[in-house]
């Protein structure tokens, strides 16, 4: 049954639920706070008591909510089974939706359970991204209703070919500053910020011949010649840890990793990205973002912008890349992946280098998996030379070690 949005307010007596209760997995038991009585966790549309208890004004008792969308209530039972710590789920309710006859047998503990160290801390900053709200209609057998307040910053639904990018729109972009010989600040690099201390790059954003090493890392900039309205917080590097088996001028484990002295305060405008884990990825288009030149002969660009780009088999860029026996002198590897668009006109060029190579959740559009790590490229923009990208979920175990040991 679909629920018209314009018509519900007006005709069903509705609960409102925030995701700040603790949280509980369905068939676990809980307590009903307002009886005290003894319950078992259950997603909301399979316990018709909560309906009857919302009509006579008793909110239901929450104990969480399966992948921040359904709430799981704490339901009345007359009996209450012992807890099984090995397992995941009790599923002795079917799903029943009234549009058909199918029977679903809902998968939540593992879901709910994040298993590595990324997962986690994924999970953790996630209440920095949306509160979500749920809808709950008193009318037995409809369908639960999402309402997922975004915390996010509007953004219209880099680098060469992209568009300036809104404000808050990339909480986790990051600038990296070197110290000239003249003693100014010089924007060199990009990053990501991907916990309360870190930020990654790309290796060979590690070191400048002229410059040294890497002094400030700053967060929460749109547009760093702009300060009337900027909201960015600048940073002193501490550590700084490429890859182990980078060796310049190769461009293989052309990743690394900056820390900052203090630990970073998360706002509306600064807020880390999460780390894929998947060596597949299913999504064929990414997004690239950075400070970098807007066309190939031009200045950097001082204002951020963004570019959607095409992910391609790595033998695409084989053939753009292998005679490059300096860079390359054993092809490219299976840690990369050939990002860009073959009929040209976009692509991330130099001053991008470090930035993130993105993709969204499906399930909430500012959540955001970095996939990949600026690189290297040709000719920017230029048709049939995409760029080479390194590839995060070939290093998750490496950044796990070094900043969550």
């Amino acid at each position: 049954m679909k629920i018209n949005s314009r018509l519900f307010a007006k005709v069903y007596l509705v609960f409102l639920f925030s995701t700040s209760c603790q949280t509980q997995n369905v068939g676990q038991r809980c307590t009903i706070t307002t009886t005290g009585d003894p319950g078992i966790c259950k997603l909301s549309f399979n316990c018709p008591k909560v309906e009857a208890q919302a009509r006579k004004g008793i909110p239901p008792t929450l104990c969480g909510f399966h992948q921040l969308t359904t709430p799981i209530v704490c339901c009345e039972s007359d009996v209450v089974p012992q807890p099984n710590d090995n397992s995941f789920l009790n599923n002795e309710d079917e799903i029943i939706f009234p549009d058909g006859p199918t029977n679903i047998q809902p998968n939540i503990g593992p879901v709910s359970k994040p298993t590595t160290k990324s997962e986690q801390k994924c999970y953790e900053y996630s209440k920095y991204i949306t509160d979500v709200v749920q809808v709950i209609p008193l009318v037995t057998h409809t369908e639960p209703i999402a309402i997922n307040v975004s915390k996010c910053w509007d953004s219209s639904p880099l680098i060469v070919g992209g568009t300036p990018a809104d404000k808050g729109e990339f909480p986790f972009m990051a600038l990296i500053g070197f110290i000239s010989d003249e003693g100014e600040l010089e924007w060199r690099c990009g990053g990501t910020l991907i916990s309360e201390k870190w930020v990654v790059t790309a290796a060979h954003c590690t070191f400048s011949r002229d410059d040294g090493e890497p002094k400030t890392i700053r967060l929460g900039e749109l547009d760093y010649l702009r300060t009337d309205d900027s909201e960015h917080v600048d940073y002193e590097v501490d550590n700084i840890i490429p890859h182990p088996e980078y060796k310049y001028p190769e461009k293989y484990n052309d990743i690394a990793l900056l820390s900052t002295k203090k630990t970073v305060k998360f706002t509306k405008v600064i807020r880390p990205a999460c780390l894929y884990t998947k060596q597949t990825i299913e999504q064929t288009v990414s997004i690239a973002t950075g400070w970098g030149r807007t066309d190939y002969s031009g200045d950097n660009s001082n204002k951020l912008r963004k570019v959607s780009l095409n992910i391609y088999p790595l033998n695409e860029c084989n053939r753009v890349f292998k005679s490059d026996k300096t860079q390359l002198p054993n092809g490219l590897a299976r840690s990369m992946l050939c990002v860009g668009e073959l009929k040209g006109g976009r692509d991330t060029c130099l001053g991008d280098s470090g930035g993130p190579l993105v993709i969204t959740d499906k399930q909430n559009w500012c959540k955001f998996y970095i996939i990949g790590v600026t690189s290297f490229g040709k000719l920017c923009a230029q048709t049939n030379t995409p760029a080479i990208y390194t590839k995060i979920s070939d290093y998750v175990k490496w950044i796990e070690q070094t900043i969550w040991p």
